[in-house]
């Protein structure tokens, strides 16, 4: 497992007491009860430290008194021991779990009354709807197990990655459950506890989540505006010797940055000359909204590179198809298709049929994302400037995402916040493999347009309310 975090980790300990005031009783008794939990899942280990009783009341916006009475409780129940100058550790004789991760990755389902601003998600008009119901009355007469996902879906796919300039045989494609368990299946594969890997900072939760699962010990380069730096890259690679790398180059998730050709021309002859393995996460690329393409794919410019090209539908259509593939280079072909054997024996046929249908008219689908998203991403950065100036950002020419800065460095303190307005907030420092300043928020522009007014709104709320506290100090 990775080293815990330390104490004065706010992101990570955002994570792992979101949801909290979702426990019945007093605030002490809440906060009693999710501390608890977390020990005897195993997400808080025996001997592990505890944020002191003031950092703990100002992440979560209550007094120290709370604090100082739940830590009390705990302490009494026998879950941690606090002693004046060594601070609260998780007791030696709490009750001990199989050790579990603090997930990066936002789980669980909002209230109905909730706006959730930390998934980003298509939405299905009626028209998309009737496609995906005359699809599936075809999507039923195959029985046989296809490991390696339908021939014809995998000939489509090898013929539109073609089409883009890399050169792909259907044998090379490989249909997966989403891109989450492509990106899975190649760091469980590739991946043993210790190895390296080079990630984007900040980049994709799921993706850190994954690694650090794999017991890898994550490097991060920084994304600058223009994307990673390639001097950066191969200096950390070179310094680190990973064994697995992670890029998003088209439209990167959280800063939608999209990295230049010559760039990409660099860390692709990179790769080809190190044989590192590396993940080119392509699931926003066709979320553009100019009709200028992106750059052709880093693997465009090394054809024969280590570099497995990921794929889904779940950010261009629908994330409910659960529908991924991986672009596979000849070298790593044989133990990635075992791995995707070994774990299902294939993907859900009817899914794979769907897909097929909706891929046979890729441009279709690209045009109707893009006229859903544009003007939602337009309305949302205008409220936002409307009615939070003080918050800074870019509107971005792809992607689903506005990577906000807040001028605090508590922005994982006004998610906690937020979340008494309804709102279900990320922060962005989470989304960082190296500590980054908790000043962030990603919030995507994928909401239905009717609710980008009122979470506009409640945001201002909170964000108001947050600032006026006596203990809020801005940077």
């Amino acid at each position: 497992m990775p080293t815990p975090p330390s104490p004065t980790d706010a992101p990570h300990w955002a994570a792992l007491l979101r949801g909290w005031r979702d426990h019945p009783g007093p605030l002490h008794t809440r906060l009693h009860t999710h501390l608890q939990h977390a020990i005897e899942r195993g997400e808080l280990t025996p001997g592990q430290r505890l944020p002191a009783e003031r950092t703990l009341a100002t992440l979560l916006g209550i007094s120290r008194a709370t604090a100082v009475t739940a830590l009390d409780d705990l302490t009494a129940s026998g879950h941690l021991t606090r002693h004046v100058g060594r601070g609260t550790h998780v007791a030696p004789t709490a009750p001990r779990a199989q050790p579990l991760l603090t997930l990066r990755t936002p789980i669980g389902t909002a209230h109905p009354s909730e706006i959730d601003l930390t998934i980003a998600v298509p939405l299905l008009t009626d028209q998309q709807r009737a496609r995906l119901r005359d699809a599936a009355q075809h999507a039923h007469y195959d029985s046989p197990y296809h490991p390696h996902g339908l021939p014809d879906l995998r000939d489509l796919i090898a013929q539109q990655y073609t089409h883009a300039g890399l050169p792909t045989t259907p044998e090379q494609i490989l249909i997966t459950s989403g891109a989450q368990q492509a990106i899975s299946l190649t760091a469980t594969t590739l991946l043993r506890r210790g190895d390296h890997a080079l990630l984007e900072t900040p980049t994709y939760f799921g993706a850190i989540d994954v690694f650090r699962a794999a017991g890898a010990t994550l490097t991060g380069v920084p994304v600058t505006p223009h994307g990673v730096n390639p001097d950066t890259f191969t200096t950390l690679a070179r310094t680190h010797h990973p064994r697995l790398a992670f890029l998003t180059p088209t439209h990167q998730n959280p800063t939608s940055t999209t990295l230049p050709p010559h760039a990409r021309a660099r860390l692709a002859a990179f790769i080809h000359d190190t044989h590192l393995p590396t993940i080119e996460d392509d699931t926003l690329t066709d979320l553009s909204f100019t009709d200028q393409p992106p750059p052709p794919r880093l693997s465009t410019h090394a054809p024969h590179a280590p570099i497995i090209n990921v794929g889904s539908l779940s950010k261009l259509y629908w994330a409910g198809l659960r529908i991924g593939w991986m672009r596979l280079p000849p070298t790593l072909a044989a133990p990635l298709t075992q791995a995707k054997t070994l774990t299902d024996f294939g993907s859900s046929q009817p899914a794979q049929h769907l897909a097929q249908h909706l891929l046979q008219d890729l441009p279709t689908l690209i045009h109707e994302r893009r006229a859903a998203i544009t003007p939602a991403r337009d309305h949302l950065a205008h409220l936002l400037r409307t009615h939070l100036p003080d918050w800074t950002f870019t509107t971005p020419p792809g992607g689903q995402f506005l990577w906000i800065t807040l001028p605090t460095p508590t922005a994982s303190a006004y998610t906690h916040h937020a979340a008494r307005h309804g709102l279900r907030l990320y922060p962005g420092a989470s989304m960082g493999v190296t500590p980054l300043p908790d000043q962030y928020l990603r919030i995507p522009f994928t909401l239905h347009p009717d609710h980008i007014p009122e979470a506009v709104t409640r945001l201002a709320r909170a964000w108001a309310e947050f600032t006026n506290r006596g203990s809020e100090r801005l940077a």
